[in-house]
């Protein structure tokens, strides 16, 4: 070979090369940049997936049938600062209150059995801004301003939401609007949607905006293989977070949990938050979990998130006669504690 020949070879070879280089650094780049909002987040684990049971039987009550969708309310400036209401029944909640936080009932104050809202099974979320309480439910907003322990039978249908876009919601204040993260789309395999919407509000009774139809998505390719709904928000050391059910076909209800740096913009999937404990056969929780309520207790250092609890086997069982429940099947609250503990308030 001649000189000149090996010389254009020699470019020929540099320039594939440079070519092969530039092309690698593309898909990586692309790869890096790409949203991965239906995905699960690579890398380290994020903290707010880690949930424990404080104790091995952490069902809040046992002996008051039928429980299930909790909204759990907190003030400090109040002489009860922790406030439980507990789904029951069409007819009646359940209230319940207490000075210091407890996992369990015993160290609760059964306020009233025969709590009245509204004429509903379950009460989506709820919410405390100005000393007035909202609850979301069937697309009905419900309000009150005074101590809980005074409303039952008193609180006023005072507004709407747009419940055939946005249901089961998640409700969250912030700077002057409601936020409301919710059922969105069809699943054919039970009562959810195929991503959660976001709406905003001013007054939180009306007047709604949609923001996102899937600001949670946990269909990112399309289809309906996951069902998703009954969200709770948080916002955590500057970050936001949802956690929501999730199923698909053959595969009850699991808390999930999604993060975002901004309500605006669409949640990453961070993965599994709570399970069920489905290779067990005597606790309350073999069967889903679902319903997560979340708040912060500062004399935990920790969030804690309250959820709906069911079992199919009847092991432990109970009374559950009258509860609308089929064969053996009971449900209960649970009461969930974040592993990772803060010393302020968590915003």
């Amino acid at each position: 070979m001649d000189a000149i020949s090996f010389q254009l070879e020699h470019h020929k070879d540099n320039y594939m090369k440079t070519i092969m280089v530039k092309l690698i650094c593309t898909i990586v780049t692309v790869f890096l940049i790409t949203p991965n909002y239906g995905k699960e987040r690579t890398g380290q684990r994020d903290p707010w997936l880690g949930w424990h049971r404080p104790v091995d039987a952490n069902a809040f009550v046992t002996t008051k049938g039928n429980n299930h969708d909790s909204v759990l309310f907190v003030d400090h400036e109040l002489e009860y600062p922790y406030h439980l209401i507990i789904s029951h029944t069409p007819q009646f909640a359940h209230l319940w209150r207490t000075k210091k936080f407890s996992w369990t009932s015993d160290d609760w104050e059964l306020v009233s059995d025969q709590y009245k809202i509204g004429k509903h099974y379950e009460y989506d979320d709820g919410v405390k801004v100005d000393g007035t309480y909202y609850i979301y439910e069937e697309g009905k907003v419900y309000t009150f301003s005074g101590p809980l322990e005074k409303a039952s039978g008193k609180w006023k249908m005072a507004g709407t939401f747009p419940n055939k876009q946005c249901d089961d919601i998640g409700v969250y204040y912030e700077d002057g609007l409601f936020h409301i993260f919710g059922e969105h789309g069809h699943f054919p395999h039970g009562p959810d949607g195929t991503s959660l919407a976001h709406f905003t509000s001013k007054t939180g009774l009306g007047d709604w905006e949609m923001v996102n139809p899937k600001a949670v998505d946990p269909n990112p390719n399309g289809g309906n293989t996951y069902g998703v709904g009954d969200a709770t928000i948080a916002k955590i050391q500057g970050i936001y977070y949802v956690f929501c059910d999730r199923e698909s076909k053959g595969n009850p209800y699991k808390v999930t949990a999604w993060r975002s740096d901004s309500l605006s913009e669409p949640f990453q999937f961070l993965g599994l938050a709570i399970t069920p404990r489905s290779n067990e056969v005597d606790d309350w929780d073999n069967y889903r979990i679902q319903d997560a309520d979340i708040a912060f207790i500062p004399e935990l250092k920790r969030f804690v998130m309250t959820c709906n609890m069911m079992d199919k086997d009847g092991n432990p069982g109970g009374n559950f006669s009258g509860s609308g429940l089929k064969g053996s099947a009971t449900r209960v609250i649970g009461v969930f504690y974040s592993d990772k503990k803060l010393r302020g308030i968590g915003k």
